[in-house]
């Protein structure tokens, strides 16, 4: 900003006329929000003083602006000062008290913090503003309600932002402590709240002692309060708590719980309302602690919903069984009930049903138990006298169908039979509530909500009670748009419209796969309800009416029952959506065309002959441009896709017209135009070669000309195009279009199954239809192949450098070898053969010795490995000696692809894998071939156990495999374990128990070994099923064991199988097993003397430390338990690995840098009362000296170690700072004394970049 403008504004602030300093404020605004320059120290004082004074101005709106620019020039200042203008507007407040100046104050104070968190990363600055911002509510005596809520916001910021660098200050910690205990009990209810929300944030975000001190003390004052209402401020303070950080109050709950369970029976109103909140807090964060006290928490959730002491329900205790409703349903009037403005106890009914919802939500009940208790409970009280009561009710009965639903079938069936039992007892007590109340529309919505989730529970979920619904579905189709008010959180369940929720009903209804007489019956009452609304004036209300109206086609087109009653309907519906496709409503125009297209493909053979013609005719033109076509063209494809009861003779003529509108589409670069464009080629290809034939040869240059736009990933509607219009090409053409087709598909790569099954199709029809063409599209696939195989040959052998891998085409083979299998597939299919390996057995028979042999014999190895994968190629055992005799090849591309091809040609006949097994295993038979075989064996092994999951085969396989590993025949490589570890992946609950018994039970180092590789193999899988993860909890403290083994390389080996648990699969590891494992694990970070030795290099004598790989495996598995489950581990235990780790190698010590800095806040306290320690090892490293005539590595190592134990003194120095260490702070000060050379040096360096 110009230095002139800035200042003649600054000084326009100080000028007596207010309109002018409010211009000139504004302008200020303005500037600053523009500016992303920083301002000098010099004009950042200036402004934040300038925009101080406003606060003090007489003007409001003045005011306003001083406090939005105290915001905006938050990013654009120093620290410092920024800290200053916080203290100088917190002594202003303390200054002032009671006056009316302090409330503008404290909210530029709350401003300021708020963009201090939000848009800067200085946590150190936010932090440093807590003692100002505390000071202010400790030393202030009757500070105003207004301010001190401000102030409290402040503080909120800080600590939620900052609450590790607020833990640094033990006296402002304290403080804060102190100050918010004390405010709990404020007069004020605003004041009171918020403090009690601060000191939540305070325990939640503060790490360190102070803060589980605070949680104590709050726990003690609530264990000590004699008065309700103090014990409900403290109870409250610890909901506030487990919301966030359940995990810190779950070892209070059984004590609150078994405390305040009879406090229900109390008549102290807030007392109820808060224990009813505490225990809802505490099922839906703290679930575990509750499970033993369920059916009691559950009957006093039921004695809550129950309490109405001034009110006579009639006795009503169980749900409602009449079904008359009243005739008044559709009054857009809201009910005029009586309310007695004194009576609370609604506020205890309504806080039953919430702890009742997160009941149902936290899984203490099995599903059938949640809808037997809950929603029988909830049943009973549809008819709730108070409006927001009862909207809760039904709004947690709908909720629980809703998450119910999404259960696994196998899981809930017990659960629906118990639902469609209670079903016409829940419609009853429905329309009960809504007599009861007919002018509550919120009732009606809520009441089609829970409809519709029964409905998509189980289709004739509602069949016996839809004579009762139907006529309130007719009134309200037929009434006048009602929309009511939404009082709780119902307006996540229900639309905004009554019309919408009864028409999302009756679409749901619709969703099913047969359709009873009772329902033929319903949609007879409703068609016309629903024909109504398709022209109705309200938003949204038309395109929920086809929308509706669609399914219930869908349903009339599957339906046994004679459906003639509807067909007139259909027809009127028809005409209906023939009139609005011109409609400007996106919206409306999808969901009319939808109808369109369904009605035709379900009814066009019931439909009038001038309908159909109508309607077809509104398909087969395109009048709304470019952003139209998916809509129009693909109702047309959805209403002519076979089967459809459209006459063929009616889509034969349109077709003409409908290809020739699409022609333009084709040279869109919009995609859905394409693609919606390829689907009306592929339909109506459908309908015979005569139909697409005047336009084949056109149609068929299209879609190569979409190929060719993305040649390494067409997409599917493309590829299955290109086959629909084949046969209506003459063979000629497909000549003629062979070399380019084929070269564009050579560099496919598919990513989905469906595109996939597009390319094989191409082949397969072109094989089928031009068998003439078979040979020279083979030879020109070969041909394609062949060259590309010769650039990458000519490429790896130029290729100097051996460290850059030339890639080997497997994308280009893949699409060759699948090509060719699906060609032949067509080709014997149109001479009425079975598919046969002849072409592929000659092609792979031979030897190969040029690099085009090579080629061509790697392109029938892969190919029969495609064949034999499909369980298309025939036993042979020449041919699986031809493979084997492949997989002693030297050429390593022809060994892999033999090897592939031999294991799944293995894989489909599971009796010859013991003889593949042995023959990979037999002594002696090392080298090359040996480990293809191998491979051969992982190949079979995925096919028969991981893909086929044969557990008859994968035991005999399994008991081979591990026999030969417990044998010490010979080596036990990578591909035996990754084997054994498909066989507990795929089959968990029988293989991965037998996997941990052998680790458990081997005594052989080097097959133990094996084995906990396996067991490392599974853990690395990312695809992991529920029951696999379940094996592997209950193996987990079993395998772990060995952490401790004698062996430093079965250590070193489960260390790693902990850190893949620890990384990928934390969730596993509760407090039992890593309580087993900690002493061990810890135990591992220790120097084990025995495994170090000195060897002379002739005059040097060099230290050897066999046991430091495995240390630090040990050390990394702590840095990632920290990481992933901070807290998991005892603090002692941590810090005690850090002082080790910190004189250790130099590997390890970077490693406990990141375990520093990833627990510097919640073990400060650890680290600070082991600060001697950690400066005593400091300076044994830093004492270190290099050995004479050190060589240049060594010298670089030594600089390396040098300056990670300068990291470590930055890391700690925070700490410090706080605790009271005479040894760290003297060697902190002679590393930062200049004569210490470097380490000064390093010292600078890393200060400077705030390690």
């Amino acid at each position: 900003m110009s230095a002139n403008v800035f200042e003649a504004l600054l000084n326009q602030l100080r000028d007596p006329d207010q309109d002018l300093r409010a211009m000139a404020a504004s302008d200020l605004l303005d500037l600053l929000k523009k500016s992303s320059s920083p301002f000098s120290r010099d004009d950042g004082e200036r402004c934040t003083a300038a925009f101080v004074k406003l606060l003090y101005d007489a003007q409001s709106h003045v005011q306003n602006l001083g406090m939005e620019c105290l915001g905006q020039v938050v990013r654009l200042i120093d620290a410092e000062i920024t800290r200053a203008t916080v203290s100088s507007i917190c002594s202003e407040i303390q200054q002032r008290g009671k006056s009316s100046e302090s409330t503008a104050l404290s909210v530029g104070l709350r401003v300021m913090s708020n963009r201090v968190a939000e848009d800067t990363e200085d946590r150190v600055l936010l932090g440093s503003l807590a003692t100002a911002i505390v000071s202010v509510l400790k030393d202030t005596s009757d500070l105003p309600s207004d301010v001190a809520v401000d102030v409290f916001s402040a503080l909120s910021d800080v600590l939620t932002h900052a609450g590790a660098q607020v833990a640094m200050d033990t006296d402002t910690v304290n403080q804060i402590q102190e100050t918010l205990l004390s405010y709990i009990g404020h007069s004020n209810m605003g004041v009171r709240r918020r403090a009690i929300a601060v000191l939540g944030a305070f325990v939640v975000h503060v790490p360190g002692k102070q803060s589980e001190q605070a949680l104590g003390t709050i726990f003690q004052r609530y264990e000590a309060c004699t008065r309700p209402s103090e014990k409900c401020i403290m109870l409250r303070v610890l909901v506030t708590i487990a919301r966030q950080r359940p995990e810190r109050v779950a070892k209070l709950v059984p004590s609150i719980v078994d405390r305040e369970l009879g406090s229900m029976n109390e008549d102290e109103h807030e007392v109820r309302v808060t224990m009813l909140l505490v225990f809802e807090t505490f099922v839906r964060h703290c679930t575990e602690p509750m499970a033993p006290r369920r059916d009691e928490i559950y009957n006093t959730a039921v004695e809550a919903l129950k309490y109405d002491p001034n009110y006579n329900y009639d006795a009503e205790d169980d749900m409602d069984t009449g079904s008359e409703a009243g005739e008044d349903f559709g009054d857009e009037y809201e009910d005029d009930i009586y309310e007695d403005e004194e009576d609370d106890s609604w506020d205890v009914r309504l806080s039953g049903v919430k702890l009742l919802a997160a009941i149902a939500k936290s899984g203490l009940y099995t599903p059938s138990e949640v809808v037997q208790r809950i929603g029988g409970v909830l049943g009973t009280s549809f008819k709730e006298r108070e409006d927001v009561v009862r909207a809760e009710v039904l709004t947690t009965y709908a909720a629980m169908v809703t998450a119910l639903n999404d259960l696994a079938a196998d899981s809930a069936s017990e659960m629906v039979n118990v639902l469609q039992q209670q079903a016409p007892k829940v419609v009853a007590s429905s329309l009960a509530a809504i007599k009861s109340y007919p002018r509550s529309v919120e009732t009606k919505q809520l009441a089609f909500a829970i409809f519709a989730r029964l409905a998509s529970v189980k289709q004739d979920i509602l069949d016996s009670s839809l004579s009762d619904i139907a006529p309130l579905v007719s009134s309200a189709l037929e009434a006048e748009d009602i929309s009511g008010t939404l009082q709780t959180a119902s307006n996540s369940l229900v639309k905004t419209n009554l019309k919408l929720d009864v028409i999302e009903f009756l679409h749901s209804l619709a969703q099913r796969s047969a359709i009873s007489n009772s329902a033929v019956e319903f949609f007879a009452s409703a068609k016309d309800g629903i024909k109504r609304n398709v022209t109705s004036k309200t938003f949204q209300v038309p395109s929920a009416s086809f929308n509706a109206a669609t399914s219930l086609v869908l349903l009339l087109g599957r339906a046994s029952a004679d459906v003639g009653q509807f067909v007139s309907w259909a027809d009127d519906m028809a005409r209906d959506a023939a009139s609005l496709t011109s409609t400007d409503d996106q919206g409306l125009k999808r969901s009319v065309y939808g109808f369109i297209g369904t009605v035709l493909q379900q009814l066009g053979d019931k439909l009038g002959a001038s309908s159909v013609d109508q309607l077809l005719g509104a398909l087969a033109t395109l009048t709304g441009g470019v952003n139209d076509s998916p809509i129009v063209l693909g109702a047309f494809v959805q209403a002519v896709s076979q089967p459809t009861a459209l006459p063929a003779e009616k889509v034969a003529a349109v077709a003409p017209s409908v290809l020739q509108s699409i022609e333009p589409l084709f040279r869109q670069n919009s995609m859905a135009a394409v693609t919606v464009a390829l689907d009306v080629v592929k339909v109506l290809a459908d309908y015979g070669a005569d139909t697409v034939a005047p336009v084949s040869e056109h149609m068929l240059d299209n879609i190569i000309a979409v190929i060719s736009r993305t040649p390494e990933s067409p997409p599917a509607s493309a590829l299955q195009a290109f086959a629909a219009v084949c046969p209506s090409v003459s063979e000629d053409s497909m000549r003629s279009i062979t070399s380019e087709i084929l070269k564009l598909l050579s560099t496919t790569t598919v990513y989905d199954g469906q595109s996939a099954l597009a390319l094989s199709e191409v082949f397969q029809v072109v094989g089928r239809t031009f068998p003439g063409l078979a040979s020279s599209w083979k030879d020109t696939i070969i041909d394609n192949w062949t060259q590309t195989h010769a650039r990458y040959a000519k490429q790896r052998k130029d290729s100097s450098n051996e460290a850059i891998q030339v890639p080997f085409p497997s994308t280009m083979l893949t699409n060759a070898a699948k090509s060719i299998n699906a060609l032949f597939a067509g080709y014997y299919e149109s001479q009425g053969q079975q598919w046969s390996s002849a072409l592929l057995d000659t092609i792979v028979r031979a030897p190969p010795k040029t690099t085009s042999e090579i080629a061509l014999v790697c392109l029938g190895l892969r190919a029969l490995g495609y064949a034999a994968a499909k369980g298309d190629l025939a036993r042979s055992e020449n041919l699986a000696a031809q493979l084997d005799a492949h997989i002693q090849s030297e050429h390593d591309d022809v060994r892999n692809e033999a090897a592939a091809a031999l294991g799944k040609y293995v894989g489909s006949y599971p009796d010859t894998f013991s003889a593949l097994f042995a023959s990979a295993t037999t002594p002696g038979s090392g080298g090359a071939a040996a480990s293809s075989r191998l491979q051969a064996v992982k190949v079979a092994v995925e096919q028969i156990v991981g893909v086929n999951h044969d557990q008859a085969n994968a035991e005999p396989m399994w008991s081979q495999i591990v026999a030969y590993a417990q044998s010490e025949q010979g080596a036990l490589p990578d591909a035996l374990a990754q084997s054994l570890a498909t066989f507990a992946v795929a089959l968990p609950g029988v293989f991965v128990p037998a996997l941990v018994e052998l680790i458990s039970s081997s005594t052989n180092t080097n097959v133990k070994a094996f084995f906990i590789t396996t067991f490392r193999t599974v853990l690395a899988d990312r695809h992991l099923g529920t029951e696999c993860d379940a094996q592997i909890k209950s193996a987990l403290i079993h395998v772990l064991a060995s952490i401790d083994d004698e062996n430093v390389d079965i250590r070193r080996l489960s260390l790693l199988a902990l850190y893949a648990v620890i990384k990928s699969k934390a969730c596993l590891l509760d407090d039992g097993i890593i309580g087993a494992i900690e002493p061990a694990l810890f135990k591992q970070t220790v120097i084990n003397e025995s495994l170090v030795r000195i060897i002379n290099m002739g005059p040097i004598k060099k230290r050897i430390d066999d046991g430091l790989d495995a240390r630090r495996c040990a050390f990394q598995c702590v840095h990632m338990l920290v990481r992933m489950l901070p807290g998991a581990a005892s603090d002692k235990a941590v810090a005690d690995s850090v002082v080790r780790g910190i004189a250790d190698d130099h590997d390890i010590r970077l490693l406990v840098l990141q375990i520093i800095h990833e627990t510097s806040s919640s073990l400060a306290a650890a680290y600070a009362a082991r600060l001697d320690d950690i400066a005593e090892s400091v300076k044994k490293v830093q004492d270190t000296k290099l050995p004479p005539k050190a060589v240049e590595q060594e010298i670089e190592k030594h600089h390396a170690m040098l300056r990670s134990s300068v990291s470590v003194l930055v890391a700690m120095e925070p700490i410090a700072k706080n605790a009271s260490s005479a040894k760290f702070d003297e060697l902190l000060a002679a590393v930062a004394d200049p004569s210490s050379g470097e380490l000064a040096g390093y010292l600078k360096e890393l200060r400077s970049k705030d390690i």
